[in-house]
């Protein structure tokens, strides 16, 4: 929500009609304003309960990936709000509509709903791009849709979908939902704490560990290919003189390249999305078939800053992982050695990460090191990376963890094992 700030009184705080009645505040009723000095502000009516337990920031702060990661290991509940912009660090929109938006329910740290405002993730589109109704179809059913009569249940009525096809093309939009905000690098996010309407909640085949590694494994292609493509937020236009034909999903983009459209919007309109539009338009970017009004704006330039952002969750996986240590060193004088047997048995393509990060005589693990492995020498990785690394050290605790509950008297290894779960859901 955007809105303009008016100044006035010290004791007067103005606010547009519409907030007010969302805030559910009456004019002169007590507020307390809450800030961070040129950060943000929190409203909320003066002697009111407190309002639930939140997380929000910038995705340049966290990404994607480590939110959905946080989440997960927290064995949080709630709802995930996220908005993103244009790209380049354009700022967001003023206009609500002019946000790109996707919200995520969660349920003790896994995806149980989604929803989003792009085309791309509507339930048509991912029906198209998965094969189990054709565009012709779909596009005549669109037209059935009235109050009442969702088009879920049209494409039932109509016998292209049974039930049971119909909850899993649900699920399978869900999961698409998730996996496209992992593409994304410039916006917001707000995680409410609390318990989502569960009325259309879905229980997805993959756990969200899984959605991550899966949309780490996309986020990867997409990134191999961006150098070589038209900006998302350049105008595309066809070439004349193409030889050949694009495949089905390639051709379709085509269609919606018109010289006037992004590729941003062209991948939406055409219903391929991030992912597969990616794909499609490396196709036709090879054959010849389209190329870039405006050029790619040059990316700005990084800002310095440590390998491990204070506060971030690099800083607390080196917290809990040097507790643990501690703890295991009032048992074991051999801690740091038994707990980096850990990497010596890993298979050899995930012993790469860990190659030559240990842990030191006072159980501080070199976390900078296995971040330059899989930022291949980067101290600052992209989203993809940093994802992975947060996988490696998850994976790494829980072996930790184990540690602890072999050695450890079974009270002691349960106090362990509460501390490290309130140090991972940020709790002092």
């Amino acid at each position: 929500m955007r809105s303009h700030l008016a100044i006035g009184p010290d004791d007067r705080v103005a606010l547009p009609r519409h907030v007010a009645d969302l805030l559910g505040l009456l004019d002169g009723d007590p507020i307390e304003l809450k800030g961070v000095p040129g950060a943000f502000a929190l409203l909320q009516g003066a002697g009111r309960d407190e309002v639930a337990p939140y997380l929000a920031g910038s995705l340049h702060s966290l990404s994607a990936p480590e939110v959905f990661h946080f989440l997960a290991t927290s064995i949080k509940t709630g709802t995930l709000l996220l908005s993103f912009g244009a790209g380049h660090d354009t700022p967001l929109p003023d206009a609500p509509a002019g946000l790109r938006r996707k919200t995520v329910s969660f349920k003790e740290g896994q995806v149980t709903f989604a929803s989003s405002s792009e085309r791309a993730d509507r339930l048509p589109s991912v029906l198209w791009r998965a094969g189990l109704v054709p565009a012709e179809e779909l596009t005549r059913c669109g037209r059935l849709v009235q109050a009442g009569r969702p088009l879920g249940q049209v494409l039932v009525e109509e016998g292209l979908l049974d039930p049971g096809q119909l909850y899993g093309a649900m699920a399978l939009q869900i999961r698409e939902i998730v996996l496209g905000a992992f593409l994304e690098d410039d916006g917001e996010f707000v995680f409410v704490e609390g318990r989502p309407d569960e009325r259309n909640a879905v229980r997805l085949p993959e756990r969200t560990h899984e959605l991550l590694l899966e949309g780490m494994r996309r986020r990867a292609e997409v990134d191999g290919l961006a150098a070589s493509l038209p900006d998302r937020d350049a105008v595309a236009r066809r070439k004349s003189g193409a030889v050949g034909e694009p495949g089905p999903r390639a051709r379709r983009l085509l269609e919606a390249i018109d010289g006037e459209r992004t590729v941003r919007r062209a991948l939406d309109d055409s219903w391929l999305g991030l992912h597969e539009g990616t794909m499609a338009l490396d196709e036709l970017v090879r054959g010849g078939f389209v190329e870039a009004v405006a050029p790619r704006a040059a990316p700005p330039a990084p800002t310095p800053s440590p390998p491990i952002p204070s506060g971030g969750p690099f800083e607390a996986y080196a917290r809990i992982i040097r507790h643990v240590y501690e703890e295991l060193s009032r048992v074991q004088a051999d801690a740091g050695r038994r707990l980096e047997s850990f990497f010596e048995r890993l298979p050899p393509e995930r012993r790469a990460v860990f190659d030559g990060v240990r842990i030191d005589a006072d159980g501080h693990m070199d976390v900078e090191q296995l971040i330059l492995n899989v930022g291949e020498g980067s101290p600052r990785p992209g989203p993809a990376a940093r994802a992975r690394a947060l996988d490696a050290l998850e994976s790494f605790l829980t072996f930790a963890l184990f540690e602890v509950g072999n050695c450890l008297p079974p009270v002691e290894a349960a106090r362990v094992l509460g501390e490290v779960g309130r140090m991972q859901a940020g709790v002092p």
